[in-house]
């Protein structure tokens, strides 16, 4: 993944790019020298991302606390997104992504004027609870029988060109 997200990086001309094998390297070396912005992948090990990003907002962390930082993660669910969002993280980058996407994510993120918001002793940014309230479940799809064709028992062929089995397991849910 750190070379994936290397070669993205340059490709879209990023500057000066440093990646880490390890949480622990990696929170080393941005308190020596911090970084404009940083991106975690959630599985890190074995320090999570968020649980990197929570370090950097530590209220003792120094300019560390107030970085543009996102999570990274293959898995979009809506645990991984909230537990990133009150850990400090701007937000959750959803791989896999393309480079046009990562850049339009980085603008984002380095222009991001939200302030942050001290929370017992960690910074998170302004109007977390808002974010998160707009999280909601959205209602499960279910598809619109096809128009023109009879229904279908449970068992029948379908036969032609554009028949697709998803309609036949919808079609005999229902009955």
């Amino acid at each position: 993944m750190l070379s994936m997200m290397r070669a993205m990086l340059a490709a879209i001309g990023t500057g000066h790019v440093e990646t880490h094998e390890s949480p622990a390297e990696a929170l080393d070396a941005m308190t020596r020298s911090v970084p404009d912005l940083v991106i975690a992948a959630a599985a890190m090990q074995p320090v999570t991302g968020c649980e990197l990003i929570s370090s950097m907002r530590h209220v003792d962390s120094g300019s560390l606390r107030l970085v543009p930082a996102m999570v990274m993660s293959a898995h979009a669910k809506p645990g991984v997104v909230e537990e990133a969002l009150r850990a400090g993280a701007h937000q959750v980058l959803v791989l896999p992504t393309s480079a046009s996407t990562l850049y339009r994510r980085l603008d984002w993120l380095l222009n991001d004027d939200r302030p942050f918001e001290l929370r017992g002793d960690q910074y998170v940014v302004a109007g977390l609870e808002e974010r998160l309230a707009l999280s909601i479940p959205r209602p499960a799809y279910e598809p619109m029988p096809a128009p023109s064709r009879p229904p279908l028992a449970v068992g029948d062929t379908m036969k032609g060109a554009g028949a697709e089995p998803y309609a036949l397991k919808a079609r005999a849910a229902r009955n």
